[in-house]
């Protein structure tokens, strides 16, 4: 039987878990899991975190890595997480980071055809790749905050409450903070649909 990339992620994190350790139990939900329960918070954000690193990193492949590469780290220093803040914040954290890392070793992806003429849109994918590439191009020079507040609201799909209690910020100040970033792009970004 063959083993699908998802089998081995679970696999890994199974892997690290070992006896519980006690912590307070405070207002975040997910900070009073044991190590026992951290599939639970697997299951809950890692379509969340891929999400997230999909907006930040081109490939798909060093995506799936990346995000396996948070959770691992995510369990291996559960006992690190003091309860301070949201777990949800701490885990972004450690997304942030391992994208951080990843961008610093690559240069940006380059145009792979795999279909090499056998499409009749090839014209259109080629026009639709320019402008995903431009689009990636303007966002890479942003600062790395706005970045960061791009890929937790559209990558992850966060909500603006849920990224304020990421970032430190109230959610009117993130829905405005998001508002500036997005005419920054739309006027840069002559492709605007």
């Amino acid at each position: 039987m063959e083993r699908t990339v998802e089998d081995e992620r679970v696999m890994e994190v199974r892997a690290v878990l070992e006896a519980p350790a006690s912590r307070p139990r405070t207002i975040d939900p997910d900070a009073a899991l044991e190590p026992q329960a951290f599939l639970a918070l697997y299951d809950r954000y890692f379509d969340r975190v891929l999400g997230y690193v999909r907006l930040r990193i081109r490939d798909e492949s060093t995506c799936e890595d990346v995000t396996s590469t948070v959770f691992t780290t995510a369990l291996a220093q559960l006992r690190r997480f003091r309860g301070d803040g949201m777990f949800a914040g701490w885990l972004f954290q450690i997304a942030r980071n391992a994208v951080r890392d990843v961008q610093r070793r690559t240069a940006a992806a380059p145009l792979v055809d795999d279909a090499a003429g056998s499409e009749p849109d090839l014209e259109e994918r080629f026009l639709a790749y320019e402008r995903a590439a431009q689009l990636h191009a303007l966002i890479r020079v942003l600062p790395a905050e706005q970045q960061h507040l791009l890929a937790l609201r559209y990558g992850a799909g966060l909500a603006f409450d849920e990224i304020g209690a990421i970032v430190g910020a109230e959610p009117g100040t993130v829905r405005v903070r998001m508002h500036r970033v997005l005419e920054q792009l739309r006027r840069r970004y002559p492709h605007d649909d």
